[in-house]
């Protein structure tokens, strides 16, 4: 983990972030969250623009910026790429940057579930897995954000109930927002079609 001045830049390259390994042995034992956002359209999903949730479009950049191994590459994500996050403190944009790692460990690409997961690297405030996914439930598409992780730090853990977990549940809504809205945004067209098919009640 790295502390730096948000103007500098990122303070950490991909040969030393591909370098880390994970901060937890088992994400099954650490808590689980998740938080789902109806975005009021019918499946299947993949009839849906969907490509910029693979970009790793997910949180405001006031909250977070980062740069993406398979970006960097040219190429679209795959399992093993890293992701080198700068968290913004305070979520206003500028100010100081706490850098760390993540590391994609799986995709997702089935009828009801489209999305990736990452797992936290070494020197991770966090520990444990986040997953982030487009699914269809009962013909209606969601966007969810689901966790199984812990601070990873004695002292973190400690502080958790004050101000960790209420700022990651803080993010989390705000992401989940962002999503929706770049969903929208991306489907414009394609939802404004499905609304004018509806059968009148």
């Amino acid at each position: 983990m790295k502390i730096r001045p948000c103007s500098l830049g990122s303070g950490m390259d991909f040969v030393q972030a591909g370098a880390l390994v994970r901060n937890f042995t088992d994400a099954q034992v650490f808590p689980e969250h998740t938080t789902s956002v109806a975005l009021n359209v019918a499946g299947p999903i993949k009839q849906w623009r969907m490509e910029f949730l693979f970009g790793y479009a997910i949180f405001p950049p006031n909250i977070m910026r980062f740069d993406a191994e398979w970006t960097n590459a040219g190429r679209k994500m795959a399992v093993g790429d890293v992701i080198i996050q700068r968290t913004m403190m305070p979520p206003v944009g500028f100010g100081v940057c706490i850098e760390f790692a993540v590391r994609v460990c799986a995709l997702f690409d089935d009828e009801k579930r489209l999305g990736f997961a990452y797992e936290t690297l070494s020197g991770h405030p966090e520990s444990g897995v986040s997953e982030f996914y487009f699914e269809e439930r009962e013909g209606d598409v969601f966007f969810t954000i689901h966790t199984r992780s812990q601070p990873s730090h004695w002292t973190a853990r400690f502080a958790s109930c004050v101000f960790t977990l209420p700022y990651q549940a803080w993010c989390t809504r705000r992401a989940a927002a962002q999503v929706r809205t770049r969903f929208h945004q991306e489907n414009a067209a394609s939802i404004a079609a499905q609304a004018q098919k509806k059968p009148e009640a």
